[in-house]
């Protein structure tokens, strides 16, 4: 293709030839050696695999040719056609142009074109005066100017390609350090730009996203991916999700979340990840694109469901002998032939067999999906009451004053067996946790917007670090390990759960040897906000730590 131009420019010049001087022209051995010679070298540039050459600079051979069939032109066609020497210029501008022989490419530009226009005046027959030799002088620096200017032209480009080259390469060896340090980190991650258009995404959110390809849709796009929605009990929704409500697309929106639970895949072999979106700006201020990172945590759900199964299995098989036994102590404590110490003795068995069916109840809450709540006007003041004086035996027995302050007895809404629950574990624990002559306090306040329910007492009190992980399943403090009390550290959670379950929220202040003062805030509805039935079971989806 770099040889075409000078093919045209000599075919150019023989059309010209058999216009003017057909016989001349034609007849001198010189502009038709040049015309051959220019012929057999363009066969030779579209014949031979310079590819295949050991050296690049092979290729020069080419226009190195078309110097010496420029020159003949030149010279024989010097008498009936001018400015047949500027065709020394093409293949002076093919050497400038590769930059392989820069300085070579300058002395040629100058010294074959004065060569070529000397032989011109001697083939002509001209009288060789020393004028003559100036005449010619300006085609040569004109030739070497524009190989000059090639040639810094050339530069400067090769410049600019390895500057940019060393760039690319020093990012593509950030994209492989990124997708090295994402892939350790075992988190799918893609990036899109201020379009929409995915910029980058490292392999382990490729291998999800293959599990998530359709098998009819070998390359499908964002809206064609198998994503599916998640139910509370961690069970993949049959239905496809809609454009709008994907991840990506959502993202792409400028809308960012945090740790939301998607399923991808097939149906029957569901990939649950927790989704996490953020946006990007550019110096100005303006979005510039989106982050979207993709955890992959299916083990966590399989082991949750696996914990799950294992804690309503082992309540149910303790359940039913433990009722069983139960019963049978309630008979033998009604026995008159039992003697005193009988009779005392089989009070131990009925606390520590009612204790363990309260531990079994917790792990059977504790198991199940749904917190469910039935929700019916209640005097929560009367309930509370209730609770307060069936733990009065126990704080007597314990040596611990328990007093009961001001209640609330106006009607509001609310499941009277599960904030009775509530009550009993808050005053449990507070016993639980108090020396002999401590005292527990159980208050209500009732504002205009809420209502709350106070149990403070003066036991042993917790530390700040205890306090984060009060409200968490199975949770104990490390003193409370040490005491040997009994527990499983349910009860406060599956409290947290109840409360939150009637849109409430519950909260601890606590120090160390000072004791602790538990507070749940229920929002203050009255009976005539409850527009449903006077008994409607309400589901309530379990907290679950690191999903929102």
């Amino acid at each position: 293709m770099s040889q075409m131009p000078m093919l045209i420019a000599v075919l150019m010049c023989c059309l010209l030839a058999a216009i003017v001087a057909p016989v001349q022209l034609f007849g001198d051995p010189l502009f038709v050696s040049g015309v051959l010679v220019t012929l057999v070298n363009s066969a030779l540039a579209w014949t031979i695999p310079w590819e295949s050459l050991p050296s690049r600079k092979l290729y020069l051979l080419v226009p190195g040719i078309g110097l010496l069939s420029a020159a003949l032109c030149a010279i024989g066609a010097y008498t009936w056609l001018s400015g047949v020497s500027l065709l020394i210029a093409f293949p002076v501008f093919w050497f400038a142009w590769s930059g392989l022989v820069p300085r070579l490419t300058l002395c040629l530009s100058f010294v074959v074109p004065l060569a070529a226009t000397w032989l011109q005046l001697w083939h002509s027959d001209q009288l060789m005066e020393p004028g003559m030799f100036a005449k010619p002088l300006l085609i040569p620096l004109s030739i070497l100017a524009l190989a000059t200017s090639t040639v810094i032209v050339e530069q400067n480009t090769a410049l600019a390609e390895s500057q940019l080259r060393t760039t690319l390469d020093s990012s593509r060896h950030q994209e492989h350090l990124l997708n090295a340090v994402l892939n350790a980190a075992n988190i799918g991650v893609v990036v899109v730009d201020r379009n929409g258009n995915d910029v980058f995404m490292n392999d382990i959110q490729r291998f999800q996203h293959r599990h998530a390809t359709p098998s009819e849709n070998e390359d499908p796009n964002e809206s064609q991916l198998l994503v599916r929605a998640v139910s509370m009990a961690y069970e993949t929704l049959p239905r496809l999700l809609d454009s709008e409500e994907r991840p990506v697309k959502r993202a792409i929106g400028q809308e960012e979340f945090t740790d939301e639970l998607f399923a991808m895949g097939p149906l029957n072999d569901p990939m649950y990840l927790s989704i996490s979106a953020r946006s990007f700006f550019d110096e100005d201020g303006e979005y510039d694109g989106a982050v979207v990172m993709f955890k992959n945590i299916t083990p966590l759900i399989e082991a949750s469901r696996t914990k799950s199964r294992f804690l309503a299995n082992v309540g149910h098989e303790l359940r039913t002998p433990l009722t069983s036994i139960l019963g049978y102590l309630e008979l033998l404590e009604e026995d008159p032939e039992l003697g005193e110490s009988q009779h005392q003795s089989v009070e131990v068995l009925s606390r520590n067999a009612e204790r363990m069916l309260r531990m079994v109840n917790d792990l059977l809450t504790a198991a199940a999906v749904h917190q469910q709540v039935n929700i019916t006007a209640i005097d929560l003041g009367a309930v509370i009451h209730s609770q307060v004086q069936s733990m009065l035996p126990r704080a007597a027995s314990a040596g611990i004053k328990l007093v009961e302050g001001s209640l609330c007895h106006e009607p509001v809404l609310g499941d009277a067996l599960r904030l009775g629950q509530v009550v009993d574990n808050l005053v449990s624990n507070a016993l639980k946790y108090t020396d002999a002559g401590g005292s527990v306090m159980v208050e209500m306040n009732c504002s205009s917007k809420e209502i709350s329910l106070t149990v403070s007492d003066t036991g042993h009190g917790m530390s700040a670090e205890d306090l984060k992980g009060l409200f968490t399943r199975f949770f104990r403090t490390d003193a409370a390990r040490r005491s040997g009390l009994p527990g499983v550290g349910l009860g406060l959670a599956i409290s947290h759960e109840l409360v939150e379950a009637h849109g409430g929220q519950i909260t601890a202040e606590s120090e160390l040897g000072t004791g602790t003062r538990m507070t749940v805030t229920l929002p203050r509805k009255s009976p005539n906000d409850h527009q449903h039935s006077p008994a409607e079971n309400v589901e309530r989806p379990q907290a679950s730590p690191g999903l929102r």
